[in-house]
């Protein structure tokens, strides 16, 4: 298999600028992600090594313990770094170890924080402990336990960066793993990528995600002088082939989550050629202040009634008792993709079948703010294990 050393060939933009005489970090050299769901803050992190680009340090901070940062084989030192290259007050630290093929990896484990240009350990621990067991009062064994979560309380410290350390010759066979990184500021738990996306239904069976940046959100759209705020669907594959297969008016589209229908377009009308052409002439000259005809044609909402909210466009119909107010399942069919709302349905042609599918997060939709690089990784992090 082959072994990438993410930390030395990842290279990401540098950081915000500072104000002028405010000392900056090289940064170059790190991979990141966005920090909360419609932020600009970055949060930096680098490994010793990584196994494969699936096990690359993203793994150790995505909120799933079931993936996890694995190094590659040999004696250490191994280490993760995470750096928010800004103050960050932290409370506690908890650490998932990770296993490589089912095995554990880490005997002991250092945390260490950065001061002064140097490293200096805060916290040892040893994840193998041995015990010894009586037995009858005739004799005792030596019987080893595991630690599967490690609780550092920090007890209030002012921090940018740190990094789990595994000492030279503390792994079981060479490889360090580390599942979860999770840090606390009193109870409030710090977002990486929010927990809320994690696992949503993604909207086409077998979809695949879209190769052009223009499909993403944040990609600009000339013909109504605007953004694109969502992410466009054009393909999925069978189940016992990955050859993309066009979507068409007969696909399915799936309810990302459960929750319940705020809108869904019953009385949806379709424009003429000389209404679309007139609209989008409109609209490329004047911001739009309220949308009465929209281009994204006939659409279901879904409140998912935690912050998040799904909207469903460009729908050829809607599915029988989908209606305002109605309640829906994970995975339940909603309707099927078209080209309603663009100019292909105005002309009563079929070309532009796609669903267009959009994620809003708290009154925002998902992306705003990011770049395309950022935006790309969010998506990914969502449907990387798809139910």
């Amino acid at each position: 298999m082959l072994k990438i050393a993410c930390a030395a060939l990842l290279i990401v933009a540098s950081a915000p600028k500072r104000p002028a005489g405010v000392p900056t970090r090289n940064l170059v050299q790190k991979e990141s992600v966005i920090f909360g769901a419609n932020s600009i803050q970055r949060l930096y992190f680098a490994t010793s090594s990584s196994y494969s680009r699936n096990h690359d340090g993203k793994k150790a901070i995505d909120s799933d313990r079931e993936s996890a940062w694995v190094s590659q084989q040999g004696n250490g030192p191994h280490w993760i770094e995470i750096d928010f290259d800004t103050k960050r007050l932290m409370t506690k630290v908890v650490i998932y170890p990770g296993r490589h093929d089912n095995y554990k990896t880490v005997k002991s484990l250092k945390l260490q924080f950065l001061y002064e240009g140097n490293w200096f350990d805060f916290s040892t621990v040893r994840l193998d402990e041995q015990q010894t067991v009586s037995c009858l009062d005739l004799f005792s064994i030596p019987w080893g336990s595991y630690r599967d979560k490690v609780e550092i309380d920090l007890g209030g410290i002012d921090a940018s960066a740190f990094r789990i350390y595994i000492p030279a010759g503390e792994t079981f066979g060479g490889y360090a793993a580390i599942a979860e990184i999770e840090l606390y500021m009193g109870a409030t738990k710090l977002q990486y990528f929010d927990d809320r996306l994690l696992g949503l239904c993604f909207p086409v069976k077998n979809g695949f995600l879209p190769d052009a940046d223009s499909a993403y959100p944040n990609s600009p759209r000339g013909y109504r002088g605007g953004v694109h705020v969502g992410l466009d669907v054009f393909a999925y594959h069978n189940d016992d082939s990955y050859t993309p297969i066009a979507v068409t008016r007969k696909t399915p589209i799936l309810a990302a989550d459960r929750g319940t229908v705020i809108r869904a377009d019953w009385d949806y009308k379709p424009m003429t050629p000389e209404e679309w052409k007139n609209q989008s002439a409109f609209y490329q000259k004047h911001p739009r202040t309220f949308v009465k005809r929209s281009f994204g044609g006939r659409q279901v909402w879904i409140d998912h009634g935690n912050g998040v909210v799904t909207a469903y466009n460009h729908l050829s119909g809607i599915k029988s008792g989908i209606k305002k107010g109605s309640s829906v399942g994970k995975g339940d069919v909603i309707g099927w993709c078209g080209n309603s709302g663009l100019m292909g349905e105005a002309e009563g042609k079929n070309y532009g079948i796609h669903l267009h599918f959009e994620i809003w997060v708290d009154g925002r939709y998902l992306g705003y703010g990011m770049d395309i690089k950022d935006v790309r990784k969010y998506f990914s992090w969502i449907f990387s294990n798809r139910p």
